[in-house]
């Protein structure tokens, strides 16, 4: 029996477990957005939740813990593994000491303190997720962290129930000794509070509800604020010199200001946006992909290393990403890159012809387009819709102008390109990495599998992307530069 048969034989025979399969994980995320599970499992205690952790690593079968999904961003294809989640929430308070299991909402926590009269979490009250995902994190707000709080966790090595203090831990800003050991999963953890007056602390509480949910409001399909903020002791002293002092709050530079700087706010791709009132929030409007997420967030981190220099961390987590089909961030940025490189250009330079025989950017662009549709996009949907079909194969030269299409216009290429390049993504996403295997019959270079072709498709971009270049450095930089071949191929 292979291990993905014997992982849920295994996982039935445990009581207060419940299974599910092909479970979409878009109903376990804040974003809303995420492809099935193989297997969900729901463990309703801890015994169950120990003996389904033991059961997943006797099988050696891919599997990761998650709480209520609120930092998770799950690709579109979802996790081919078991997805094991603790749904524990007992809380206990006796004296300054709060007692609770990390399946435990946040806010359950919060006011179970609140109304025990222990100060320090109501700062914290509607940062949602779970108890055990805040430890795990050191989540924190308005100075305060869950580890100024924290005497001892009790977690799952794989092996057996250890106790950590809260030195042992190694809490650290919006990190702790269990993100970096990601097979050591919390159980329940112990807090120790000063005492307050609880109907203060339930003012002081529903004040900074009242914000948060004006900023966050409750359906907003988000995790909250998407980068960590950044220590300015740890800034180069370049940057140092450029954050206004008044912004820097407890030693931290919010990543907001950085993203504000390079103008994202109200940044959009398909159902993914930047909200026009935070720069650090993102959201799905409706409609959005892990795929454009990824492509958002990369993009912000782009403008803020290429302005100041330095990279932004996010605090959300990765699933599902390391199981994807080859070359499909590069197919993903190619267009954004040939958009980045025209935008200096009249439209007469579009047209240019560097040598006798040689393309202008128009002719590459129509031909990208072209080439998109009844090559790379065909070959891609015979290959995942039919078992070893023929690939007919495209030479360049047979085709003209006139066969491209678009009546010379450049500009509408790149805008077909976009459409083209943006819809085969979107069912790439979902695909299994696994289908990368799935080949056709090419009549001059035999079988290629459909992860080669991505690849080829890539290189194909890159080529045409040089051929661009060059013709944008001379027409903009260089003059004199040259002489050009006649000829620059790029065979797909």
């Amino acid at each position: 029996m292979s291990s993905t048969d014997e992982a849920p034989v295994r996982l039935a025979e445990i009581p207060d477990l419940q299974l599910t399969r092909n479970e979409p994980l878009s109903r376990h995320t804040r974003f809303e957005i995420g492809g099935p599970a193989s297997i969900y499992a729901e463990a309703r205690t801890e015994a169950a939740f120990v003996e389904a952790m033991k059961a997943v690593n006797r099988s050696h079968v891919r599997h990761v813990v998650a709480g209520s999904g609120t930092n998770l961003v799950v690709a579109d294809a979802g996790f081919p593994g078991v997805v094991l989640t603790f749904t524990g929430d007992a809380i206990t308070a006796e004296g300054n000491r709060v007692t609770v299991q990390a399946g435990a909402s946040l806010q359950s926590l919060v006011d179970s303190a609140i109304a025990h009269g222990l100060k320090g979490l109501d700062s914290m009250t509607g940062i949602p997720g779970q108890a055990g995902a805040a430890i795990y994190g050191n989540a924190g707000a308005y100075g305060n962290s869950i580890s100024d709080f924290v005497r001892e966790v009790r977690f799952f090595d794989g092996d057996a129930i250890r106790t950590f203090d809260n030195a042992a831990c190694e809490f650290r800003y919006r990190s702790s000794v269990f993100k970096r050991h990601k097979d050591w999963v919390i159980l329940s953890a112990a807090l120790e509070f000063q005492s307050g007056d609880p109907t203060a602390l339930a003012e002081r509480a529903a004040q900074i509800h009242a914000v948060r949910n004006a900023k966050y409001p409750p359906g907003m399909r988000c995790a909250g604020s998407i980068f960590k903020n950044l220590i300015l002791a740890e800034l180069p002293a370049r940057v140092r010199a450029m954050v206004p002092p008044e912004i820097v709050k407890g030693g931290k530079v919010p990543s907001a200001w950085f993203l504000d700087v390079t103008g994202v706010k109200g940044m959009k791709s398909g159902g993914i946006h930047v909200a026009d009132y935070h720069a650090n929030l993102i959201f799905n409007a409706g409609g959005g992909t892990a795929r454009e997420l990824r492509q958002v967030i990369n993009e912000l981190k782009r403008r803020v290393r290429d302005r100041f220099g330095i990279g932004l961390e996010e605090e959300v987590q990765y699933v599902g990403f390391d199981e994807r089909l080859p070359a499909l961030d590069t197919l993903a940025s190619t267009p954004r890159i040939i958009d980045e490189l025209i935008s200096c250009m009249p439209p007469d330079d579009l047209n240019w012809q560097p040598a006798p025989g040689r393309w202008c950017i128009a002719e590459v662009l129509m031909h990208l387009a072209h080439c998109e549709e009844v090559c790379f996009v065909r070959r891609t949907r015979d290959m995942l819709d039919q078992s070893d079909p023929p690939l007919a194969p495209y030479n360049v030269d047979e085709f003209t102008a006139a066969d491209w299409g678009f009546n010379g216009d450049g500009l509408a290429a790149l805008a077909r390109l976009h459409d083209l390049r943006r819809t085969i993504l979107d069912m790439l996403e979902t695909q299994p990495a696994t289908s990368g295997s799935r080949a056709g019959a090419h009549p001059d270079l035999g079988r290629i599998t459909l992860a080669e072709l991505l690849n080829e498709w890539a290189f194909h971009d890159l080529g045409h992307i040089r051929q661009i270049a060059e013709i944008v450095r001379v027409r903009r930089f260089y003059p004199d530069m040259g002489p050009f071949r006649p000829l620059y191929t790029v065979n797909p």
